[in-house]
């Protein structure tokens, strides 16, 4: 990388949030990283805000410690598509990123996961959640959440526990993220005999669920359990309003973000990844930090961000930028002190412990379970 002249530095560092070194002449290095997700949407942005952050706090790091890098993010739109985030993963390798916070969609991030691959550019997952990307043998995914695996396990156990399903109506779409989890799912609750489970296809642009919902009301369905993309929620919701369904209804990671309604007089259920740790000093110190820049409160993609940008920046910290292949046995060989608790990385680049909070809407989403069992929120705070 071209060392940059003293004024250029001191530019990018105050664009970056970072105070330039006493010394305006030492040598520092600037590290791009690549962010890349759906940025016309409100939660990816809320999301990049999380990693932005993330990033101001490895430079303060960084210059306390009296270290010469430096972190700057090149954020990039792929639009959820495999097409654009194949152009993005290029320029990423053109520009040296030392890695990508993302891609968003599972679908973009088995597209590319070859290129950064080959390129030795590590990829820290925070919404890409497919499990096969983790369990493929490539040393460059990670991913700060549970996967589809995970999440199916534990969709399956809270509709057959707290919801009492016994038949069960899952509704996806034919995106990479959708199928897995509705694959894994059914296997779950067929394995246990406890329950009969059957499948609604939707398209993943779909606006309109009142074919899904009149099979829910043919098949007597008592739970539902939406898995097609967050950003149909809305409508699912607003059709079974419309339709007076009775049936409970499971969402999945995110929807809390998206839902401030309750649907019909059914019960609305969301399971989302991670345990709030609101009580911990900082978790309301990112909190109050984020409110203070954005103007805004975060939503659950700001934490997930920010976690995937702080494990990232700190293994580019420990082991240096140059080398790929380093920042990834620096990911794998430590533990990271998350916002919802330790990360640490299986040797797929999974979340080890993965972790889910059940929420019920009332007027407002409360927890009312977490998974596994002996989680929970009054944990040892970071």
């Amino acid at each position: 990388m071209r060392k940059l002249g003293t004024a250029v530095a001191i530019t990018i560092a105050l664009l970056s949030g970072v105070r330039p070194d006493s010394a305006v002449g030492a040598d520092i290095r600037y590290v791009p990283l690549g962010f890349t997700g759906r940025l016309t949407e409100p939660t990816a942005q809320s999301a990049l805000q999380g990693a932005q952050l993330a990033l101001s706090d490895a430079n303060e790091l960084a210059t306390r410690k009296h270290l010469d890098i430096r972190f700057r993010l090149l954020p990039q739109d792929d639009r959820g598509n495999e097409n654009f985030a194949i152009n993005i993963a290029r320029y990423y390798i053109k520009e040296n990123v030392a890695g990508v916070v993302g891609p968003w969609s599972s679908d973009a991030a088995l597209a590319t996961a070859e290129l950064y691959e080959r390129a030795h550019i590590p990829q820290i997952g925070f919404t890409a959640t497919v499990s096969k990307l983790t369990s493929s043998g490539r040393a460059m995914p990670f991913r700060v959440v549970g996967g589809t695996s995970d999440l199916a396990a534990a969709l399956a156990e809270v509709a057959m526990g707290p919801l009492q399903g016994r038949r069960i109506l899952v509704i996806q779409n034919d995106s990479a993220y959708s199928m897995a989890l509705a694959d894994a799912f059914v296997e779950k609750v067929g394995s246990s005999g406890a329950a009969s489970v059957t499948r609604f296809q939707a398209g993943r642009q779909n606006t309109d669920f009142s074919a899904a919902l009149k099979a829910a009301a043919q098949q007597e369905a008592d739970v539902i359990v939406f898995v097609a993309m967050y950003p149909q929620v809305r409508a699912f919701l607003d059709a079974a309003r419309r339709a007076q369904s009775t049936a409970s209804i499971l969402l999945t990671a995110g929807a809390t973000n998206l839902v401030d309604k309750p649907a019909g007089d059914g019960q609305l259920y969301v399971l989302e990844f991670e345990i709030p740790q609101d009580h911990c000093p900082r978790w309301k110190a990112f909190s109050a930090a984020y409110t203070r820049q954005f103007k805004s409160t975060p939503t659950t993609y700001s934490y997930y961000a920010y976690d995937a940008a702080s494990v990232l920046t700190a293994a580019i910290l420990k082991s240096g930028a140059g080398d790929g292949e380093k920042i990834a046995q620096a990911l794998h060989q430590d533990q990271y002190a998350g916002l919802h608790g330790p990360i640490r990385f299986d040797a797929g680049g999974a979340n080890a412990h993965p972790r889910f909070t059940l929420y019920r809407f009332q007027g407002q989403w409360r927890p009312v379970q977490y998974f596994p069992a002996a989680a929970g929120r009054r944990e040892k705070c970071q």
